[in-house]
């Protein structure tokens, strides 16, 4: 009978050790979000799940890996340097198993071109329509897939490789994305026609923090372009709710008298109506809206098609 060599390692062995090398990859995904956000409350808004799942989560992840990844700080939470490691790494592992999942998606969808698009509202209701139109129309072969998020999940979607291409609002600090601007888009005041703070014409930077203002809950869209305009005008604003529904936002205005910053593409009917108003901000305010992919992911020819004709949607609207 054949003996086993003396330094040979046993099956199982040889199993455990593996099994210890791996993160469970819903906890890696839980805690890049966090991470990337600041905030658990960005964070469950984002993924959906209840913070304490979240924690819950977030707390056995520390504990497979033997050190603390997030500190808490005031209202918020940021990485350890144990942290900014693992989520230079997590990002880039999850963007690998959503090419994977495309991958793998495709093959077994055969020889027919897939590509993805993710945009947030107003964007996806006033340019895409004609976009998809358009496409078909010139490529009917190939199956388009729309995401409409708000700006900061767009984001987020694009990097982790749900989609392959997205509408994004921020300029790109990583070299592996790619972006194209499309338009400047005017960001202002929202609220109902008969609010008595919005009688202005015009609503002074330092007079915001005396509006029911509502503002977006997820990191790396607007809001990081209000936080940014309140912080270089020494605006402190800690608002009663964030979230990233238009429709929610708007109902809320409609109902219970509060404001938003949105663009005036949001609300087009209820201005028209006269029900909602728009306020310009001085000093003014805008937002940049970019076309962005992934340098290192594969691009198809279906993935450029589709860009060159959201792009043309776009230019012929902005003459």
């Amino acid at each position: 009978m054949a003996k086993n060599k003396p330094n040979a390692r046993q099956p199982s062995e040889v199993a455990a050790i593996a099994a210890s090398r791996v993160i469970d990859s819903r906890r890696l995904l839980y805690f890049v979000h966090v991470a990337r956000s600041g905030s658990f409350t960005a964070a469950e808004a984002a993924l959906d799940i209840a913070q304490s799942a979240l924690s819950r989560q977030i707390r056995q992840l520390e504990n497979d890996l033997g050190t603390k990844l997030l500190e808490r700080r005031g209202h918020g939470v940021e990485p350890t340097a144990t942290g900014h490691v693992l989520l230079q790494y997590a990002s880039e592992v999850l963007e690998l198993m959503g090419t994977a999942l495309d991958e793998v998606s495709t093959s077994k969808l055969g020889a027919r071109d897939r590509v993805s698009l993710a945009v947030s509202r107003p964007f996806s209701t006033t340019y895409v329509p004609d976009v998809l139109v358009r496409f078909n129309k010139k490529y009917p072969q190939i199956h388009v897939t729309v995401f409409e998020a708000s700006s900061g999940q767009v984001y987020e979607m694009l990097t982790t490789g749900v989609v392959d291409t997205a509408v994004v609002l921020l300029q790109a600090n990583s070299p592996k994305i790619s972006t194209v601007k499309l338009f400047d888009e005017s960001l202002m005041v929202i609220g109902r026609g008969d609010d008595p703070d919005l009688a202005s014409p015009v609503i002074e930077r330092s007079d915001l923090s005396r509006l029911k203002l509502m503002l977006p809950a997820a990191p790396f869209g607007t809001r990081a372009i209000l936080e940014r305009y309140f912080y270089d005008g020494g605006v402190s604003l800690d608002p009663t709710f964030r979230f990233d529904s238009v429709s929610l936002m708007a109902e809320m205005i409609r109902r219970n008298g509060y404001c938003a910053i949105l663009p005036e593409s949001a609300c087009t009917s209820e201005l028209e109506s006269g029900e909602f108003v728009a306020r310009p901000v001085n000093p003014g305010l805008h937002r940049t809206l970019r076309l962005a992919h992934m340098r290192d992911r594969k691009q198809p020819e279906a993935l450029t098609a589709l860009r060159e004709t959201l792009v043309s949607v776009v230019e012929e609207r902005h003459g």
